[in-house]
């Protein structure tokens, strides 16, 4: 029998047995995907979001039991209030962590205490609250408003007190459903107010629309909320790897912190979660607000697998089944590398045998082994990635044509091509309209336009050129690596510029760039140098790519008339490159990304013959990786699959920005 200490007894005995209570995780998860017929709101995929936030958490530490699950018809607004008073006001005690998540739609209500800029209330759509205004009979009064909602979560703060974290994410929207409806947003244009409203408020001067108006009082528990797009935009669905539809912040979220580590901050998280969005939604503008330089839930979490438990054997395969899938960045195509159970340095030992992830799912993986092994040897084993495999290069497509030719050539295009797949629920829509054929993507943005006098071979072609730059650009803006040999950063670093004289003067502040989420926002005109850092201890070489809004991939480091192995940065050293950035059109999400490799970067030739320069001579990884993003000829009839690559190899650090 273990004995407690004299102190710890005096603890228990003068604070009560709360005392030696271990601090717990708790978590809500609401989802309304499905609401009554006759209701007017939209079918969404809110219920695919819930095993994606669930396994999320319980990968961070989170007990199945713990995490309570409100759907649909169960999910009406005095559903929410007594899950809130029952699951978490209750039970929590000081010092929880707790973690709040909705995922349905969200509308704008009239403003019943004039407190709001715009004369309307934000607030969430429970089940049982329909789309439309009708006066005398439903006039939002089973709408959660935004002040409802903050006061529920003040209260969950409060029990927790300043010990404990509260984090909310939000996949909801009050902004509009889409001029074409092309995919399912999570939101409507139409206010819960009659339609001849005028608006008159004494509000606030400025609008703050995703607030959930907190009371602001002392001694609750800090707290941070990421929204899935800017009040005034729409929040689409995305299509998970097994091609699902669901939220794109609830994707987003999941991916990034199930790969969170201990001392990872909210800032750093949403950093990560802006640059999937800017790959999956790149319209989009997720938003946060909080104390976000604290760290995750105050950093008690589970961090970031290093390694992986083998859960089953099948050898009729022969493959094992890992504990680890894409939510873990886990991919078809990647290579693990099995060893003695609690081998610690992996890196300076060989692997008792390894093998090939050949499906993956958000949570597991099956990866296929080349020997037949004993199961004991097999199950004690832990997996480890030694080569990532980055994903398919691959775009659903939906057509919509009133001309049979064009449907009969972009259908046998679509079938002969292994990046291409027919979907309603897709990417990406190609429509007859207006005498056009219009390239549209998910979230209403125009790629491009083709008269309907082109002949249907024609076409083809030139609609294929955009859709191969749209699926490298959703790739590359994604492609996260992080290397312990060369953690190169950067961070930009605006001027002001005498025009006249074509001299620079002062450093302006980042900060006066930045919005309150973190965000950087650049206008038309600013110019900009980098500031770059190694912070390893190797000499690395470095190549800076752009993507712009458009899609349009630029090489702004080396410029056309350098060479890269001019671009190096020693162990340890911070220097601001010399050539001056000058932001210009489209406006939109942009991304810069600094890749770091031991040897000198040349992509130049690569993009000048669209990827047919492979450089196999080159033992450079990233230059291969870049080489199977252009979808040439040779990539499209070996298949969609990127090559896997050493993560020890290739830093890839990446910096999401907006341009107004």
């Amino acid at each position: 029998m273990k004995h407690l200490s004299l102190h710890t007894l005096l603890v228990f005995l003068l604070l009560g047995p709360s005392a030696m209570r271990a601090q717990e995780k708790v978590a809500l998860i609401v989802a309304v995907g499905k609401y009554p017929a006759g209701s007017g709101w939209t079918e969404i995929n809110a219920a695919n979001d819930v095993p994606l936030v669930k396994n999320a958490l319980l990968k961070q530490g989170y007990a199945d039991g713990q995490i309570h699950v409100l759907e649909n018809e169960d999910a009406t607004k005095q559903g929410i209030i007594r899950a809130f008073q029952k699951q978490l006001i209750k039970r929590v005690k000081k010092g929880d962590l707790v973690y709040f998540h909705f995922s349905g739609h969200g509308q704008q209500v009239i403003d019943n205490n004039q407190d709001e800029f715009d004369g309307f209330d934000e607030a969430l759509v429970p089940y049982d609250s329909p789309l439309e205004y009708v006066e005398g009979k439903y006039t939002g009064e089973n709408l959660l408003r935004d002040e409802e909602l903050g006061q529920l979560l003040d209260k969950v703060r409060a029990k927790l007190g300043p010990t404990g974290n509260l984090l909310a994410v939000i996949d909801a929207c009050h902004s509009g459903t889409g001029t074409r409806g092309m995919s399912p947003a999570r939101g409507t244009d139409r206010k819960m107010a009659p339609k001849n409203y005028r608006i008159s408020t004494k509000g606030s001067a400025s609008p703050d629309l995703n607030s959930m108006e907190s009371s602001g009082e002392e001694n609750l528990a800090p707290m941070v909320a990421f929204f899935g797009a800017a009040p005034n935009q729409l929040n689409f669905e995305t299509r998970d790897e097994n091609g699902r539809g669901v939220g794109s912040l609830s994707y987003a979220f999941s991916k990034k912190f199930s790969e969170a580590d201990k001392d990872m901050t909210y800032q750093r998280l949403f950093d990560k979660i802006k640059l999937e969005m800017s790959a999956i939604a790149p319209r989009q503008q997720p938003q946060a607000e909080g104390l976000l330089n604290q760290q995750i839930l105050g950093g008690d979490i589970v961090g970031k697998t290093t390694y992986f438990r083998v859960l089953r054997y099948k050898e009729e395969d022969p493959s094992l089944v890992i504990e680890g899938g894409w939510l873990q960045g886990i991919k078809e195509g990647s290579l693990i590398g099995f060893y003695e159970n609690e081998t610690m340095e992996h890196g300076s030992e060989n692997p008792v045998f390894t093998g090939k992830v050949k499906r993956s799912n958000a949570i597991e993986s099956i990866v296929h082994l080349d020997t037949v092994l004993a199961r004991e040897t097999a199950l004690g084993m832990w997996a480890i990635v030694l080569e990532n495999s980055y994903g398919d290069l691959k775009a659903a497509l939906h057509c919509q044509f009133e001309t049979e030719a064009y449907q009969v050539a972009f259908d046998k295009k679509i079938n002969s091509s292994p990046v291409l797949e027919k979907s309603d629920d897709a990417e990406l829509f190609i429509v007859e309209k207006d005498q056009q054929l219009q390239l549209l993507t998910k979230d209403d943005h125009l790629l491009n336009t083709i008269p309907t006098t082109f002949p249907a071979s024609s076409a083809v072609s030139r609609m294929m050129e955009h859709i191969k730059s749209f699926i490298q650009a959703k790739f590359l803006r994604s492609l996260e690596v992080s290397s312990f040999e060369f953690p190169l950063e950067f961070e930009f670093v605006p001027y002001h510029f005498d025009r006249k004289n074509n001299v620079f003067k002062e450093e302006i502040p980042l900060a006066e760039k930045m919005d309150g989420a973190g965000t950087i926002c650049f206008k038309v005109g600013d110019i900009f140098k980098l500031r770059l850092h190694n912070w390893g201890d190797k000499t690395a070489y470095f190549t800076l790519l752009d993507i712009q809004p458009d899609n349009r991939i630029n090489i702004l480091i080396p410029g056309p008339n350098e060479t890269p192995a001019d671009f190096s940065i020693a162990p340890g050293e911070s220097k601001i490159i010399d050539t001056p950035f000058e932001i210009a059109p489209p406006i939109g999400t942009e991304v810069f990304k600094l890749i770091a490799t031991e040897q000198p970067i040349d992509l130049s030739s690569i993009v000048s013959t669209r990827g047919k320069a492979t450089r196999n001579a080159s033992s450079n990884p990233f230059e291969k990786l870049f080489a199977d993003t252009h979808l040439n000829d040779a990539v499209m009839t070996r298949g969609r699959r990127t090559m896997s690559m050493g993560s020890s190899k290739v830093n890839v650090f990446s910096q999401v920005f907006i341009i107004e």
